[in-house]
């Protein structure tokens, strides 16, 4: 009676999803699927929720409830609503102009070093990955950690990729039975996953499987990938070669029935051979099946060696039992939407494959799937389109393709191009990246944005280069334009990767954490320079200034969001070799308003970090000390967070080498990262204080004292 209801596949329009979950965040400090917001018929939100239950319940407005609310508060104050719906959708604009409102920079080499210890004070020694529960698989920042181990022997980036991918593979989120990942694990240990498989986790993951592999050469490495690509040939790959984009989680509306087992479902399997797959692997309890659980390697990361390393015939056959038993149940629902960028992916995948391990199979799955998007999802102007569904007769394609779509069909198509060396991937490849700088590309600043001009059912045109679920899109299609102009000879496009990066840099400099892969894509595009050009750490475009000419003391102060950043007034601006110098920053948070603890309460949630780096300087960070946590409550639930306020203290020391030189000089960077809230749960955009202090190392007296 009162509403007009629109559902959107967020899959088929990620544009539409992404500007109103903006909102959502925006008015809940969170956003979350299944996703609701009311719009104005001018488009414009003005309330927005996730789940809302059909009756009250656990604090929570039944949805009836709500829907009588909302028409009482549009028919009785429209004026209000108005004045709502304009404010918000302000906000959405101002923060997806953020990426580039700041002030455009040349990312240098240090910003890559500090992104990679950034993930080295977030990793989880314990249980491998970063942060706490739920836990997603974090392929992007095991890329970027794999290129600090590729370029400068990075020991302890390597000892995090290596045990991050033992975990994962050893868990309840890597299907043990028939290969493949699940979409994320609901606890710390990677044991119990949400149990929906998503095509661009299987490429994202065998991709950084097989790296791994072809870097270090660890064979059960290969064999996880080798499993994931079984799987999605036997399950995600439609008869005509494209690819499927998902599997639900849920068989007869309970979670993971499809893939849980009992003690004696196995036993009655597997008979004899029951004792010596149950010395490998254990089962982790579901909640959602009562009595059943989820298959695990017993022995957690430790145990993935045995149980992926070397061939072993019989636990091979008992899984092959267990999944040929398994296939009698009754399926998960399959998304049989084939999507243009996760095809993209996975062609990407699939040829790597067969570049770095020659498997046959691999090579032709990648181009029966490139076949099949140039036949069905190109249009005869050369544009892409998003997806293609088949009704069982005849398939159709629909929605123009997004910026991710043209970008990572780009990077499929030249990695098929290097993998076969099959110069008709390279030429369409070459095409598609030029349609995709005609259609995406920001005349004025440079970078892309993320859908094509003249959407008339969108508020904004958004334009963003962080990492979501997908590598950034900006990230991948700077990529394809740095490698397109080496094996094309198009300067054009080395030009625009340039400045692309540029545009984002004050971004990518604020927050590190969030723009892993344009930080990759930036060193990607440095270590392509010639090394007098790489050692200043700039894309060389404008060289950064010399030690001489930056800043020659630390800010007093410097207010942002409701904080008021002081730096340490006894640092040392000379510093001996050997020497320990204590460093602090305080933070003096105004009344009514607090910032995240470090740990946060939620992986969602921006903790406060402080940071450090030296360009020229041997340092060693000594570590960091946060001080402990008052908690709130969330106004309008049950949760409760933890909060810094009023005036605290980040702590931390640094130590010079021994062997540094007298008269060195360098740089010490000091980062703070944080978002401020006020005590009514509104939110500011998270800030990043960045303090410069010039360092010189002097002799040290005769009777040194051994900190400073």
């Amino acid at each position: 009676r009162w509403f007009i209801n629109v559902k959107v596949d967020r899959e088929e329009r990620p544009d539409v999803d992404q500007i109103y979950m903006t909102a959502t965040q925006l008015m809940n400090r969170r956003g979350g699927w299944p996703m609701s917001v009311f719009l104005t018929p001018d488009l414009l939100p003005f309330f927005a929720g996730t789940y809302f239950p059909p009756e009250d319940e656990h604090g929570r407005p039944g949805f009836t409830k709500v829907l009588a609310g909302l028409h009482e508060y549009w028919t009785e104050r429209r004026a209000e609503v108005d004045t709502l719906a304009e404010q918000i959708t302000d906000g959405i604009r101002q923060i997806h102009a953020e990426d580039t409102a700041f002030a455009a920079g040349d990312p240098d080499s240090a910003l890559v070093k500090r992104a990679v210890e950034t993930m080295k004070q977030q990793y989880d020694s314990v249980n491998g990955g970063f942060g706490g529960a739920p836990k997603f698989p974090p392929a992007m920042r095991l890329e970027l950690l794999l290129d600090a181990w590729e370029s400068w022997n990075d020991e302890q980036a390597l000892q995090i990729v290596t045990h991050t991918l033992d975990a994962m593979a050893a868990g309840g989120i890597h299907d043990q039975i028939g290969g493949g990942f699940h979409r994320y694990a609901t606890d710390a240990e990677w044991l119990v996953p949400h149990f929906e498989k998503m095509l661009y986790n299987q490429a994202q993951l065998a991709q950084v499987y097989l790296r791994a592999y072809e870097l270090v050469g660890t064979k059960r490495w290969r064999q996880v990938a080798e499993r994931v690509l079984q799987y999605v040939s036997r399950e995600m790959t439609a008869p005509a070669g494209g690819f499927y984009s998902a599997l639900d989680a849920e068989t007869d509306a309970v979670e993971g029935k499809y893939y849980v087992w009992t003690d004696e479902q196995i036993r009655r399997q597997l008979g004899s051979a029951v004792e010596p797959f149950f010395r490998m692997f254990q089962l982790a309890p579901v909640p959602e099946v009562e009595g059943a659980g989820v298959i695990h390697v017993a022995a957690g990361s430790a145990g993935a060696a045995a149980a992926f390393s070397t061939p072993d015939d019989g636990l091979d056959q008992a899984r092959q039992a267990l999944l040929r038993s398994r296939s009698q149940r009754r399926y998960p629902l399959l998304d049989d939407k084939i999507i243009t960028a996760w095809n993209g992916m996975m062609i990407a995948t699939c040829a790597e494959a067969y570049r770095v391990f020659g498997h046959q199979p691999s090579r032709e799955a990648a181009e029966r799937a490139a076949d099949f998007v140039t036949q069905h999802l190109v249009t005869s102007e050369g544009a892409l389109k998003r997806v293609y569904r088949s009704d069982g007769v005849r398939g159709r394609a629909k929605y123009d393709g997004y910026l991710e779509d043209y970008a990572h069909f780009t990077d499929g198509l030249i990695t098929l191009y290097v993998a076969t060396g099959s110069r008709r991937w390279l030429e369409f490849a070459t095409d598609v990246a030029d349609q995709m700088v005609i259609r995406f590309w920001d005349t004025e600043a440079g970078g892309f944005y993320y859908s094509q001009a003249g959407g008339e059912d969108l508020i904004v045109r958004v334009k963003d280069a962080s990492d979501s679920a997908l590598p950034s899109a900006n990230a991948v299609a700077i990529r394809c334009l740095i490698t397109l102009s080496g094996y094309a000879g198009r300067d054009d496009m080395q030009r625009k990767a340039a400045q692309a990066l540029r545009s984002f840099g004050g971004a990518m400099t604020r927050q590190p954490s969030a723009y892993t892969s344009m930080i990759g894509a930036a060193w990607d595009y440095m270590r392509d320079l010639p090394l007098d050009q790489r050692s200043a750490g700039s894309v060389p475009l404008v060289q950064l200034p010399n030690a001489e000419t930056r800043a020659l003391s630390l800010p007093d102060s410097i207010v942002k969001g409701q904080v008021t950043v002081k730096g340490s007034d006894q640092i040392s601006y000379q510093i001996t070799p050997g020497a320990t110098s204590e460093v602090f920053v305080d933070l003096q948070i105004a009344a009514g308003w607090h910032i995240n603890a470090n740990p946060a309460s939620d992986d969602w949630l921006i903790p406060t970090t402080i940071t450090m780096n030296s360009l020229n300087l041997p340092l060693e960070l000594q570590g960091v000390e946060y001080p402990e946590a008052s908690r709130i409550g969330v106004p309008g639930t049950e949760d409760s967070l933890d909060v810094y306020d009023g005036i605290v203290r980040l702590i931390t020391a640094v130590k010079l080498s021994e062997t540094a030189t007298a008269s060195l000089r360098g740089d010490l960077r000091l980062i703070v990262q944080y978002q401020a809230c006020d005590d009514d749960g509104i939110c500011l955009m998270p800030a990043e204080w960045v303090g410069v202090v010039p360092l010189r190392v002097v002799d040290a007296p005769t009777s040194a004292p051994e900190s400073n």
